[in-house]
């Protein structure tokens, strides 16, 4: 039932309780003095004219009885501490539910706990505002489960390149190494910051929230797809691209999306043999982006979108593990999907599905 319901019915039943409690009252009070004074003249013509004279007529009789002034102004009175009190007990049944918001608001502020729910039981407005408490809470469980997995990858990650960073600096400190050696290490040097300045950089996309509102338009896909091919061909000159794209708009942040779009051009080309196809389509919007490699394994298809998930035969190539987990947060959090299969005949389809319009 909902609350403005159960309300309106609490207080009319504390106030129809009030009224039939003064209404009898004063219906007793009433009849006893009546009793009263019929007994009183009663009595005068039973014993001969002994005590007052009754009036004439019953309603002449009750005119002499003249103090129910006082009794009905005390059930009056009791009336209304009743009605009140049977108002303030409605009220308190009816917003427990509000006590309970109250203390779980309260105790989540306490203690941090973000496992802490409200049992909520009925379909009224309170229960509702219970059931969006409970999904608010679940909400940021999820989103402070995943920041301490992130930094806890990330720490994790961090450590590999750093160390060989450390290593090989401090070789060159010595000053004693050969020419050969020094380059050797140099290049490796200037390689482990490359590398560590990618996975940072990849942390912090990571690390990003919901796409802000403001940064929102509206994009052509087929042409920000054809800019991405252009710029991949340019860097992975032993692979080849071949594009068919359909003019397609979409609404989103255009960074984020050529992120993501050149996340798995680059990924394709990486898994790709020299001088391999890379095929690339988009249609209805849906962008799918197909390599000649040596295919994902069953095993691994599950985990290619977790971060920091490097298959065993990868581990040796070069990428930090984020790529594919970017494109998976991008399209998420425009509302799109995104997915890995076997392709026909060998290598990796990866279909990547936008809202159009």
């Amino acid at each position: 039932m909902k609350l403005r319901w159960r309300l309106a019915m609490a207080s009319a039943l504390a106030g129809a309780v009030s009224v039939i409690v003064v209404i009898v009252a004063a219906y007793v009070i009433t009849c006893r003095r009546v009793e009263w004074a019929m007994d009183r003249y009663g009595t005068y013509e039973t014993y001969g004219g002994y005590g007052d004279p009754p009036p004439n007529g019953v309603l002449a009789a009750l005119a002499d009885v003249d103090d129910l002034g006082w009794p009905f102004l005390a059930v009056a009175l009791g009336g209304l501490v009743l009605s009140g009190a049977l108002g303030w007990l409605a009220a308190r049944a009816a917003l427990r539910p509000v006590n309970a918001l109250k203390d779980a608001a309260g105790r989540v502020a306490t203690t941090r706990d973000l496992t802490t729910r409200i049992d909520v039981t009925g379909d009224d407005e309170l229960s509702s505002l219970a059931r969006s408490f409970n999904a608010m809470l679940d909400a940021l469980e999820r989103s402070a489960k995943s920041q301490k997995r992130l930094v806890a990858d990330a720490s994790h990650e961090l450590r590999t390149p750093l160390t060989a960073l450390r290593t090989n600096i401090e070789l060159l400190m010595r000053g004693d190494l050969p020419q050969e050696v020094h380059k050797e290490v140099s290049r490796a040097v200037v390689s482990g910051l490359e590398e560590l300045t990618a996975l940072v950089s990849d942390v912090v996309e990571l690390a990003r929230d919901e796409e802000p509102a403001v940064l929102v338009e509206s994009v052509r896909l087929d042409e920000l797809v054809e800019r991405e091919v252009t710029r991949a061909a340019r860097h992975w000159p032993s692979t080849a691209y071949s594009v068919s794209a359909e003019p397609t708009v979409v609404r989103g942040v255009p960074d984020r999306l050529a992120r993501a779009v050149a996340n798995l051009l680059d990924n394709a080309a990486k898994y790709s043999p020299a001088g391999g196809l890379v095929e690339v389509s988009l249609r209805g919007g849906v962008l799918t982006v197909r390599d000649h490699g040596p295919g994902i394994s069953p095993d691994d298809l599950p985990h290619v979108f977790d971060r920091f998930y490097r298959a065993p035969s990868a581990r040796a190539l070069p990428g930090s593990g984020l790529g594919l987990a970017i494109v998976g947060q991008v399209v998420d959090s425009h509302g799109g999907s995104v997915s890995a299969a076997p392709a026909p005949g060998g290598g990796t389809l990866v279909r990547l599905a936008l809202p159009v319009g």
